[in-house]
């Protein structure tokens, strides 16, 4: 599971109070990306979005 709090009906269960990570994710957005490549990469794993901005 990708996170703890997303909910059985894929929703996430926290969203109204999520973390700044949360509300950022996958972070393809940075003008730095290149400091975080090692979490974009990770993130392809979970994240179609960060699959795709990897890909493209």
């Amino acid at each position: 599971m990708p996170c703890p709090f997303l909910g059985g009906d894929n929703l996430c269960s926290i969203y109204d109070v999520r973390p700044k990570a949360c509300r950022e994710f996958p972070h393809t957005d940075r003008k730095k990306i290149h400091q975080i490549n090692h979490l974009t990469i990770k993130n392809t794993l979970t994240c179609p979005a960060a699959y795709l901005f990897v890909r493209n």
